[in-house]
């Protein structure tokens, strides 16, 4: 029996208890709004970057009287340049002539012009750059033999910080990585004294 004037406490250990409930709904109501709008993000993010995902080939061109590599942007957004490593043997070498003194130490000259992409330059949707030209028969044969030995490795972001690695032997893809590699000093420069 209860004192008069005490207030009365209701036992709800076997009763419903509607507070309880009505908490737990909208505890459920706000997680699964959360989700969605988690979810709904993600989708708009995946949507953004592939509206601005770079694609960059590299194309070798071998021709009676020239040797072309070059390298284009094919995707549907710019690509950020943030490393372009050419390697002889795995060692990489900073300019075509180092590569080619390395590779053919008494090979024939070679005439033709070599251009660089530098660390944070942007190749253009649908843009191209010619890293060398090489315009000279016996070179050029002089090289075919031992052209297995030359490797390009090219790293580089969309403008969202999307990153993808590439090079010109054995990637048939672009591989996605985490972050670019920036080491300037094995950086290719393209250009160097005349072989």
């Amino acid at each position: 029996m209860s004192e008069p004037g005490a207030p009365q406490r209701e036992d709800s250990a076997n009763g419903f208890r509607l507070d309880v409930l009505i908490a737990v709904c909208a505890l459920l109501i706000s997680s699964l709004a959360a989700a969605a709008s988690w979810w709904q993000s993600r989708i708009v993010a995946t949507q953004l970057s592939s509206q601005v995902w770079p694609y960059v080939s590299i194309s070798q061109t071998i021709g009676p009287k020239a040797l072309e590599v070059d390298v284009s942007n094919d995707g549907v957004g710019p690509a950020i340049m943030r490393s372009v490593v050419l390697t002889v043997d795995g060692k990489p070498h900073a300019t075509f002539v180092e590569a080619m003194h390395s590779l053919l130490p008494a090979g024939p000259p070679a005439h033709g012009s070599f251009s660089s992409i530098g660390i944070g330059s942007v190749i253009k949707v649908g843009g191209s750059v010619t890293l060398l030209r090489v315009e000279n028969l016996p070179f050029i044969r002089a090289l075919l033999p031992q052209s297995n030995r030359i490797d390009l490795r090219l790293c580089y972001c969309s403008i969202l910080g999307d990153c993808w690695s590439r090079g010109m032997r054995g990637d048939t893809e672009p591989v996605r990585t985490r972050a670019c590699p920036v080491d300037g000093s094995s950086h290719y420069l393209g250009y160097g004294r005349s072989l």
